[in-house]
């Protein structure tokens, strides 16, 4: 039996037609939510089934990502340690993947890496799933490596079971009607752990941006961390408007009908390319450099409103995306058929 495990809003979003697809070609599996991301879960929670498991409330109770990661530790060895499952499915380099990629380790029960291969080499950026996605790798009896970049970062660190697949996030976009158009809008979303000591002086670029360019509109969908949230009313302008968080299919909307983006959000820089939309990356490295390669994003760090010209020019879609062609899951399911009895 397959388990399909997931904690985070991200996860869901990636992890859905990956789901679709098990049911569609009729392989036993079972799902398990972890509740890491218990706030901003409900919107996208009906794009799975129920979960088949579920741990009670475990964000609710922790304070620090250990207690998080010990604690979904716990309540998952419980869960797994009767043999039940051969394959567990994990994504991407959350919390959730990390503790449950290591106590099926310990369970000797094998690994399945959706979303592997992605890096920055600097384990304190993104933090801490540079980390996370490291270990996961060591651990991981099958990687399914998103592009050709994390292809080869898999190859030279000597992981095994390693396939070229695309990223799930094209088929689960396919998922979706959204009109695109270039409207005199700017969407902007701030939240990285690491930015957070950076709160400041990104939200003074913001106000600057507002001020320097008076007739376009600045949307900002303001992340519930209270880190990014003690800093909203410092933000000033008729025309930089906070907004509470979005739904996902609002969110698209957004993305769809914004001129660009301002973000330091890893999800978003595969969205742009999705929809044809510069972005402005406000960390200082990515593991997402074929959103650079595409002329679609640049690294700007603290540096927001000198990039903004070059942010606001309009330009085609890549020829390719080199996310992928939406076949991702196809590919995934068919690599994990046969392991799955």
């Amino acid at each position: 039996m397959i388990l399909v495990a997931y904690g985070t809003r991200p996860e869901i979003i990636k992890l859905f037609p990956l789901v679709r697809e098990l049911k569609r070609q009729q392989i036993p599996f079972k799902t398990l939510f972890t509740g890491q991301h218990l706030d901003l879960y409900q919107d996208v929670k009906d794009l799975m089934p129920e979960p088949d498991y579920k741990l009670d409330n475990t964000s609710e109770f922790c304070s620090s990502l250990a207690e998080s990661y010990c604690r979904i530790c716990n309540s998952v060895e419980k869960l797994i340690s009767d043999g039940s499952f051969r394959l567990i499915i994990i994504q991407g380099d959350t919390t959730t993947a990390c503790a449950i990629a290591k106590v099926a380790f310990y369970n000797q029960i094998k690994v399945a890496h959706v979303e592997a291969g992605l890096r920055t080499y600097d384990i304190s950026n993104p933090f801490p799933e540079e980390a996370n996605r490291r270990v996961i790798s060591l651990v991981a009896d099958i990687n399914f490596a998103p592009t050709q970049c994390a292809y080869q970062n898999l190859k030279n660190e000597g992981a095994i079971n390693i396939y070229l697949t695309g990223n799930t996030i094209v088929d689960a976009l396919d998922c979706f009607e959204i009109d695109i158009s270039f409207d005199n809008l700017v969407l902007i979303t701030i939240h990285r752990r690491e930015n957070h000591e950076k709160m400041e002086a990104i939200f003074s670029q913001l106000n600057r941006a507002a001020i320097e360019y008076p007739e376009i509109n600045f949307i900002f969908p303001i992340h519930p961390n209270p880190n990014v949230q003690k800093y909203r009313d410092s933000l000033r302008g008729n025309n930089l408007k906070v907004i509470e968080p979005l739904g996902y299919q609002e969110m698209l909307g957004y993305i769809g009908r914004a001129m660009c983006i301002i973000s330091d959000s890893g999800g978003l820089q595969e969205e742009a390319v999705y929809f044809g939309k510069r972005i402005l990356i406000v960390r200082n490295t990515t593991e997402r450099p074929e959103t650079i390669d595409s002329g679609l994003g640049k690294l700007v760090d603290l540096d927001i409103v000198k990039h903004l010209d070059w942010a606001f020019t309009k330009t085609d879609l890549p020829d390719k995306n080199p996310f992928g062609d939406g076949q991702s899951c196809a590919r995934i399911v068919e690599i994990i058929k046969p392991r799955s009895a």
